[in-house]
């Protein structure tokens, strides 16, 4: 007999007799625990997609004896008493797990109990998917992540594991990580099939596939969603979407029928309105003029207070700009600013009016700076506003009004020295010194101007003019006028004045 058997014999016949009255001492009679024989019981016990297992409790039955686990999952309990016993593992919002038929049969004896894992209850998963969504809301999207991966691992066939999936896609696609944000759309796909939510997981991977200019993929994505989700609430975004893949694969054709297949087959539609504008875009693009009118005038009569018809008002103008037919643009535009006066697009409509009058013979200049005048003042900050600050002084000019032109022109500089048409606002500066005769200022605004511009033709007729001035001042034949007319001779020989330095020059060599 091992020390161990001894042991607990001895134990055992000592309760006995205590038990039994078997001494002077019977009216004492009490059970030293101390004496009974004992075991360990370790293990593991976790929760399902939770990262802290700590705090699960281990009731082992038929006893007063309660292990609890530590973050890591691990329990040890000390002095179980030899038996067997059904052991519960339990924590609010898990639901509970049993282990049956656990032994302790040695004194000493130490048992592994395999491991167990909890998973949540119904209202676990809800809490889950809540605190997940209110990250996402409040745009905490790597929390809102950690959230929803940590719901699917708890119950990956749970009622919330696809919306978690998709929703992991969404917040990826929110920080511009494209390939995480794709692989995500493609799992609820693959692991969701029967849901819902795997017609716009296609549709959002399509939109994701644009961002990567995958437009093949995206488009047949798209074309999925149509084929096999028709009747689904994300079908008329995806059949919006077949045209802008269209469009970005130059199928413009194919595209106009794709933005026109969504007023036809969604009737009721949001996306109408954003698809007619494409598609009248698409026409533009055509400068097939007639059917780009029809979409436009379809949106201002049928959606007028959409974004698209505040757009459309403005590219109605545009197009009979387009065609040169100023009267009809100038009409538009008017129509435009007057129905969307803090539109989007109304500095370019008073722009564009501007330059309709400008170019029109119906309008006189003093009209169109008048235009020009109000875009500036309405909206200075406009990309427009600077053009228009050049316009005006070209109005001046060609009304003869050479000292208010170059005021203006010069005010253009200072203001926008960046503008695409300073250069030739400086050009202008010594066209109105000269034609203003004032020949000195002139020629010191021409040769400012080959001085910073010598890679432009425009520098060739500076120098030209640079001559003329010299022999306004100097006196026809001034040598100083021929070194100018032969630069323009020599190294000038597209620039407009060409023809004219040439004769000029004469029989005259040039270096």
């Amino acid at each position: 007999m091992n020390s161990a058997s001894r042991n607990w014999l001895v134990s055992a016949t000592m309760v006995w007799v205590l038990l039994s009255g078997g001494s002077a001492l019977a009216d004492s009679t009490f059970v030293d625990v101390a004496l009974i024989p004992t075991g360990t019981l370790t293990g593991t016990a976790t929760l399902n997609g939770q990262a802290n297992h700590q705090g699960i409790f281990i009731f082992v039955g038929g006893t007063s004896i309660v292990g609890t686990t530590n973050a890591a999952g691990s329990y040890t309990i000390v002095g179980v008493p030899i038996g067997t016993y059904t052991l519960t593992f339990t924590k609010v919002g898990f639901v509970d797990q049993t282990r049956s038929g656990v032994t302790v049969s040695l004194a000493g004896q130490t048992v592994t109990v395999p491991a167990t894992v909890l998973s949540g209850t119904p209202d676990t998963e809800t809490k889950m998917f809540g605190e997940a969504m209110r990250f996402y809301s409040y745009n905490h999207f790597d929390s809102a992540i950690v959230r929803c991966r940590a719901l699917i691992l708890l119950n990956p066939a749970g009622p919330y594991a696809a919306s978690a999936r998709y929703r992991i896609g969404l917040a990826f696609e929110q920080t511009n990580k494209h390939d995480s944000a794709i692989a995500n759309y493609s799992k609820v796909i693959t692991d969701y099939l029967a849901d819902s939510l795997v017609a716009d997981a296609y549709y959002q991977r399509c939109y994701v596939k644009h961002q990567k200019l995958d437009y093949g993929g995206a488009l047949a994505d798209a074309q999925f969603v149509i084929a096999h989700y028709a009747t689904y609430p994300t079908a008329d975004k995806a059949q919006h979407r077949i045209g802008i893949e269209q469009d970005a694969l130059r199928n413009t054709s194919a595209a106009i029928t794709a933005y026109l297949a969504v007023e036809t087959n969604y009737p009721g539609s949001p996306e109408i309105p954003p698809s007619l504008y494409d598609a009248a875009q698409a026409y533009l693009g055509l400068e097939q003029y007639t059917n780009a009118l029809t979409q436009f005038n379809k949106i201002l009569a049928t959606y007028p207070g959409t974004y698209e018809a505040e757009k459309s008002g403005y590219y109605k103008g545009f197009c009979y700009y387009d065609q040169n037919d100023f009267v009809n643009a100038i009409t538009a535009f008017d129509a435009a600013i007057a129905s969307y006066p803090s539109g989007s697009r109304t500095d370019n409509a008073w722009y564009y009016k501007a330059q309709s009058k400008y170019k029109s013979e119906a309008y006189t200049y003093a009209q169109a700076e008048a235009d020009f005048d109000s875009l500036v003042v309405k909206f200075p900050t406009s990309p427009y506003a600077g053009d228009a600050k050049y316009y005006m002084g070209n109005c001046q000019f060609y009304q003869g009004n050479f000292a208010t032109a170059i005021s203006l022109f010069q005010a253009y500089v200072a203001a926008y020295p960046a503008n695409a048409f300073v250069d030739e606002a400086r050009f202008k500066i010594g066209t109105s010194y000269y034609d203003g005769a004032d020949y000195a200022n002139a020629q010191t605004a021409y040769t400012f101007y080959f001085n910073t511009y010598p890679a432009l033709k425009a520098a060739g007729d500076a120098h030209y003019w640079v001559g003329r001035c010299i022999e306004q001042i100097q006196g026809t034949g001034a040598g100083a006028a021929i070194t100018q007319y032969c630069i323009t001779k020599t190294q000038y020989p597209d620039c407009s004045k060409f023809a004219a330095a040439v004769i000029k020059v004469g029989g005259a060599s040039c270096p």
